[in-house]
């Protein structure tokens, strides 16, 4: 994600937000434990993509830090992923992140679900 800014007409800088972001944004709702910046801490994935996904959770990660997710996906899980990611945004409800690396195959593979919950299949 780049940031610049943008002046509106009273002379005031604007942020400007342009994401990266590769596939279809995909509901979910995966428990995560979040480590990085020296911190760990909880969280929900709340959508994901091939590039990325946003972690609702009361952490407070800076921009461009590195984090470390433990994924445990839905109720079909079998087992917990760790996927190595960097914060892209920070909003109120979260972090946005990009993964590292990009996964291969289904993003609901890769987070460990074995089969797609209802959230994945909501528009």
């Amino acid at each position: 994600m780049e940031q610049s800014t943008n002046t509106e007409a009273a002379g005031k800088p604007r942020p400007i937000f342009m994401e990266h972001r590769w596939g279809q944004r995909k509901r979910c709702q995966a428990r995560a434990r979040l480590s990085g910046a020296g911190m760990s801490g909880t969280g929900r994935v709340r959508d994901v993509s091939t590039s990325g996904a946003f972690i609702e959770t009361t952490m407070h990660l800076p921009i461009h830090a590195r984090v470390l997710l433990m994924v445990r996906g839905n109720e079909s899980a079998i087992r917990e992923v760790e996927i190595a990611a960097s914060v892209a945004r920070v909003s109120r409800g979260g972090i946005g992140i990009e993964w590292c690396d990009t996964p291969l195959g289904s993003i609901c593979a890769v987070l460990g679900c074995t089969a797609p919950c209802a959230a994945s299949k909501e528009k």
